[in-house]
């Protein structure tokens, strides 16, 4: 019988430069963590953040919800709760959970991408309730990518809830480092996910994947998966399946995110056509 054996090797004392951190980095990561919250229920927990776009029919604004589309598919009630912050009598953010509709006459309110893990849902935010949206226009264009602004090496921050964790008693959710993994990331209409070099875990999912490269940070991207190495052992007892994550999210790039809100506003005229 032939064993593997595994050696640890752990290097100790050795340095790692670091890099200041600076006011726009500060602002990225408040954008980050400002705009995003915890979706759960049916047994489901993911990531969500707020983008929001200039609205139609009279409307100025209209707010959308983004994640993966798995986090909607896998709730399977026609309602789930969200985990925002709400401005309590202290001056403090306290947690408050709201309601909000998947699903209205047995069909999905939220509109997902044809090819791509994400989806996109309207939803106006509760009066009190400290939440602060994307705009539109912080989301990476194809330009951004085509022009080397988005690129491999990039420091990035997200905001997510890795197994379901909550950064305190308030729901705020915990802020990763980590940077772009993939190259190259052009021509942007040929990109369909890209690797991120960061510690992902389950309840990641949906989260912006946020580029602190500027005063006005871009979102590039959705986490939607967990890359890993999958090795299967086999011995005259017993038989194993190991999973051993790599410390590399898939994400979604920015572009088809936008394609998505398109989808979304072409459904909304649709409806708006067939209402009059």
């Amino acid at each position: 019988m032939r064993w593997a054996c595994v050696t640890a090797i752990v290097c100790l004392g050795m340095a790692m430069p670091t890099k200041a951190f600076s006011a726009d980095a500060a602002v990225a990561c408040l954008d980050a963590i400002r705009a995003t919250f915890r979706l759960h229920g049916d047994g489901q927990s993911g990531t969500a953040f707020l983008v929001a776009v200039p609205g139609g029919r009279g409307v100025a604004e209209q707010v959308l919800v983004v994640s993966a589309a798995h986090t909607f598919e896998l709730i399977k009630q026609p309602q789930c709760t969200a985990i925002f912050r709400g401005a309590g009598a202290d001056g403090n953010a306290h947690r408050r959970e709201e309601s909000i509709q998947l699903q209205g006459h047995d069909k999905p309110l939220w509109v997902r991408h044809p090819t791509a893990d994400v989806a996109v849902l309207p939803y106006t935010i509760p009066e009190g309730i400290d939440q602060t949206p994307f705009p539109l226009e912080r989301l990476a264009t194809a330009a951004d990518f085509n022009t080397g602004k988005v690129g491999v090496g990039q420091r990035i921050r997200v905001a997510c809830y890795p197994a379901q964790t909550e950064a305190n008693a308030a729901g705020w959710p915990v802020l990763r480092t980590g940077a772009i993994a993939s190259h190259p990331l052009r021509p942007a209409v040929a990109l369909e996910t890209f690797f991120v070099d960061y510690a992902h875990f389950g309840g990641d999912s949906g989260a912006a994947v946020v580029l602190d490269a500027g005063p006005e940070p871009l979102v590039v991207g959705v986490v939607v998966a967990m890359q890993r190495q999958t090795d299967r052992l086999t011995s005259p007892f017993e038989e194993k399946t190991i999973h051993t994550p790599l410390g590399l999210a898939i994400a979604v790039p920015s572009t088809l995110v936008s394609e998505t809100i398109d989808r979304w506003r072409q459904s909304e005229a649709r409806s708006g056509l067939s209402a009059d």
